[in-house]
């Protein structure tokens, strides 16, 4: 790969077509666009949202839901509803479902003297959750130059940890953080600057498209939660 300035870093799409193009509208122009996993689960705009993925050539990890929809983790029987994952089972394309199963669990990136390593979750696995006041982050020590890029908690942070840096670029088709719109984040590799973004979409319109649809009430009413 190229070595190159500015990153796009995106995660949890979540099958949400409107907040991955809302993101990709209002971005600055970047170098990559880097995704942490979770591309499926819970919304519908699955083939839609691999095909953009592929159309824009982005470098992508599995996530927990991806794993979940290729049978790769075991997912709660009493959640599969809430996640959606037998639906997706059902109306993935198979080039799709090919291109899912050829995402890796983890990725190491050199990008000059900045290394990057690509996860979903944490470093030993897809589902433990990493906050920005988790106390298990005390045991991620990183070298100089060097980024540890994670989702799944639907939160956006930026913290030290040893001489680099965990960055969670939030979620971009279900934020958690109280804030509906779109998260994703600009990394910048010549002096290390992280700048959070949000970009705003019809929230409201989605959720009338997905009320059409007969989708779950509570991960249609978490689109639009706020303070």
């Amino acid at each position: 790969m190229q070595v190159a300035v500015r990153l796009g870093l995106i995660a949890d799409i979540h099958g949400n077509k409107p907040a991955l193009e809302a993101v990709l509208d209002s971005a600055p122009q970047v170098d990559c666009w880097v995704c942490m996993g979770d591309v499926l689960g819970y919304y519908p705009d699955v083939n839609e949202v691999c095909q953009i993925l592929i159309g824009i050539d982005a470098t992508v990890v599995r996530g927990n839901h991806d794993a979940y929809v290729l049978g790769q983790l075991p997912v709660d029987a009493k959640k599969m509803e809430l996640y959606r994952t037998a639906w997706t089972r059902e109306h993935l394309k198979r080039e799709h479902y090919q291109w899912l199963s050829t995402l890796p669990v983890e990725m190491n990136l050199c990008f000059g003297r900045t290394q990057l390593k690509i996860r979903h979750a944490s470093p030993w696995d897809e589902e433990t959750y990493l906050y920005s006041d988790s106390p298990v982050l005390s045991h991620i020590q990183l070298e100089r130059d060097t980024y540890f890029l994670c989702g799944h908690t639907h939160h956006p942070f930026v913290k030290a940890a040893g001489k680099g840096y965990i960055v969670n670029p939030g979620s971009v088709g279900q934020p958690r953080d109280y804030n509906p719109r779109a998260s994703y984040a600009i990394l910048s590799l010549e002096g290390g600057a992280v700048e959070h973004c949000r970009a705003a979409y019809d929230v409201a319109s989605y959720q009338r498209h997905l009320s059409d649809l007969g989708w779950p009430d509570a991960t249609r009413d978490i689109l639009s939660r706020s303070r």
